[in-house]
C-alpha cells in the first residue's frame, strides 16, 4: 500500500505503508479537505501527529510549511516505516521531525532545545529547557478504542487541547456516528465534519476558533433566532 503527499514541497511523493498494522491513514481526498480547512494555520506551525502510523498527516504538514513535527506511535514496525519515509524525503524533513515510540495519549513535554528552537517568532532569549506547546495536533486513535468509550476518548482529546498554544487546534479523527457535537464540552469551539465513515472534530478552546468560523456560527445562531 502506498500513500501520496498531496500538496507543498513534497507534493506527489509516495510514502511507504505496511499492511496489517491496524494503521488507518486518512484517505487522500479527506486529507486534502482537512488541509484546505486548516489553510494558513499550517505554515510555521509546531505540530503533533499522535497515533502517527507511517506519518502521512505529519509529513503532509511538513510539506506545507510546518516548522517541526512530533510523531508519536507505539507500534515498532510503523515507527520504522515512518523513519524510512522521512529519510526518503531528505535531510530537511528529518531535521524538522522528532519521532518517538511512546503512548500517543500522553506525549512527553517538548523543550525549546529539541522542538522549538527555529520556530518563527520564537523568543531567542527563552531558555533551552522552556516547554514548547504545539499549534496543531493530529489525533488519530484506532476506531475500536474510541468506540469502546467515546466520552473517555473525548476527555483525553480535551486534555491534549489544553496543552496547545493559544489558538491551538486538535483534529480528532474517529468513526462517523460515534460522537456528535452534543457530546463535546460546552466550553469548546467544535467544527465537526464527516466524509463517508470518517469523522473529524476540529477542536479549539472557547472563543479561539478562526474568525471565519466564529462569523459562520454567529450567522447560523441569528437565523435560528429568527426562525
Amino acid at each position: 500500500m502506498s500513500l501520496k503527499i498531496i500538496g507543498g514541497v513534497y507534493g506527489g511523493r509516495v510514502l511507504r505503508s505496511v499492511r496489517g498494522l491496524g494503521t488507518r491513514p486518512l484517505l487522500g481526498q479527506v486529507r486534502e479537505a482537512v488541509f484546505n480547512i486548516l489553510a494558513d494555520a499550517v505554515p510555521d506551525a509546531l505540530v503533533w501527529d499522535l497515533f502517527a502510523g507511517t506519518g502521512a498527516s505529519g509529513i503532509e504538514a511538513l510539506s506545507r510549511g510546518a516548522t517541526r513535527v512530533l510523531f508519536c506511535e507505539k507500534n515498532g514496525r510503523a515507527v520504522d516505516v515512518l523513519k524510512q519515509n522521512l529519510h526518503l524525503l531528505g535531510p530537511d524533513a528529518v531535521d524538522r521531525s522528532v519521532v518517538l515510540r511512546t503512548d500517543a495519549w500522553d506525549p512527553p513535554v517538548m523543550h525549546r532545545a529539541a522542538f522549538g528552537a527555529n520556530r518563527a517568532g520564537a523568543d531567542p532569549e527563552a531558555p533551552s529547557d522552556a516547554e514548547v506547546a504545539p499549534d496543531l495536533v493530529f489525533l488519530d486513535p484506532p476506531y475500536p478504542m474510541v468506540a469502546e468509550d467515546p466520552l473517555k476518548s473525548m476527555a483525553r482529546a480535551r486534555r491534549l487541547l489544553d496543552r496547545t498554544a493559544r489558538g491551538g487546534c486538535v483534529m480528532f479523527h474517529f468513526e462517523a456516528g460515534v460522537l456528535d457535537e452534543d457530546d463535546f464540552d460546552d466550553d469548546l469551539d467544535v467544527d465537526l465534519r464527516e466524509w463517508g465513515s470518517t469523522a473529524i472534530g476540529f477542536l479549539w478552546r472557547k472563543g479561539e476558533a478562526p474568525e471565519r468560523l466564529q462569523r459562520r456560527w454567529q450567522r447560523e445562531a441569528e437565523r435560528q433566532a429568527e426562525g
